[in-house]
Order: C-alpha cells, then sequence, then structure tokens
C-alpha cells in the first residue's frame, strides 16, 4: 500500500461506518479491513481497464478498524492506487 495522506490522516479515529459512508458519497470504493478477535475483510485485486485514462478508474480507500471496539473507530487509512 501507499504511504498514508495527510488529508486521509483526519479520519483516524472516527467511527468507520460514518466514515466509509462520507468517502462513498466523494466516489471511492472503500474496504473494509476489522482486527481484533473476529478479523475480517480483505482487499481484492484493483481491476485495471486497459485504455482508460487512471484519473477515470474507481478510487479505492483502505478502512481498518478494531471490531473489538464499541466505537468501531478507524485505525488505519490508506488509498490503494
Amino acid at each position: 500500500m501507499p504511504p498514508i495522506d495527510e488529508d486521509l490522516q483526519k479520519y483516524v479515529g472516527q467511527n468507520v461506518r460514518n466514515v466509509e459512508q462520507e468517502l462513498k458519497s466523494k466516489g471511492y470504493e472503500v474496504h473494509l479491513v476489522s482486527t481484533g478477535t473476529c478479523a475480517t475483510g480483505c482487499v481484492p485485486p484493483k481491476k485495471v481497464v486497459f485504455g482508460q485514462p487512471e484519473s477515470e478508474q474507481k478510487k479505492r480507500i483502505v478502512l481498518s478498524y478494531n471490531g473489538d471496539d464499541p466505537g468501531e473507530k478507524i485505525t488505519y487509512i490508506g488509498r490503494d492506487d
């Protein structure tokens, strides 16, 4: 994964469900990864569409959160370019 972007750092510590909705409304494809006793989630391989400019392809974000935390706060966020 690429390094964490400064503009995404503001989401760390916030509720994963709220951030997921916000990012989806901005056009991102969001992948959730839960850590803790019941770890779940995966990041499927990126589908590259040949001939389509990279700027037009879906922007992807990975959100990691502690599933044992009742507040479901984000512990990591990163772009999946």
